[in-house]
């Protein structure tokens, strides 16, 4: 049996438990993580387990998939674009999936615009580095630890799980959050402020979540 076809009746045996269970919603959210590339198998087993705890949903590993070679841009090196990315995941990632995390090593970016126009100095926002990028609301995010990397292996651990988690957040119609320590934090774009992150988001989004949830469960779109 091919490993697509596993997949397939592994999601499908979950979605018929959990609408089976009277005590349960009649969907279930189901995140899966797709390695764009070569991805370091132990930090995906560890994103899982966190997400697993953090949000009591299934998680499910996708067969790794190629980057695509059209969303390279080497401006300033070798970076990709974030923006086709995520349109990408978006429309490849099965129906059955709520939301679709991609995981990369490679450098990534976006263009920050102001006003409809590319934030100057262009040279520096046209091109801009990031850590990762999801649609607010959405069913897609990436994440790049190309800009996270450090020797300490617990810091790096804690930078990878809140930028994950910061992401997912966005897809599940969040948008920055004013409080410094939570999760959906803006400061959270630069690294000094992801090592100072709390671990959990705050009680104004966690109520925004519920609201969120009770007004159009698993409608992410």
């Amino acid at each position: 049996m091919s490993y697509n076809r596993i997949i397939i009746l592994l999601l499908t045996t979950t979605l018929l438990t959990y609408c089976s269970n009277p005590a349960r919603p009649a969907k279930k959210r189901i995140i899966a993580l797709q390695s764009i590339g070569h991805y370091d198998q132990q930090q995906l087993q560890f994103i899982r387990k966190e997400l697993q705890q953090f949000f009591k949903t299934p998680i499910f590993i996708l067969k790794e998939t190629g980057m695509p070679a059209s969303f390279i841009n080497m401006s300033k090196g070798e970076r990709y674009s974030a923006d086709s990315i995520i349109k990408w995941l978006a429309h490849t990632a099965p129906d059955s999936i709520s939301q679709v995390v991609g995981f990369t090593h490679k450098d990534i970016f976006t263009t920050r615009r102001e006003n409809g126009h590319i934030k100057e100095p262009e040279s520096t926002y046209a091109v801009w580095g990031i850590f990762g990028q999801g649609y607010m609301p959405g069913r897609s995010c990436v994440v790049s630890d190309h800009r996270l990397q450090t020797s300490d292996n617990k810091r790096f651990k804690h930078r990878l799980r809140t930028v994950v988690i910061h992401e997912i957040g966005h897809n599940m119609g969040l948008p920055h959050c004013p409080s410094k320590n939570c999760i959906m934090s803006d400061a959270n774009e630069r690294i000094q402020t992801v090592d100072n992150s709390a671990d959990d988001y705050c009680k104004g989004c966690k109520e925004r979540l519920y609201l969120n949830a009770n007004a159009l469960p698993l409608q992410l779109n």
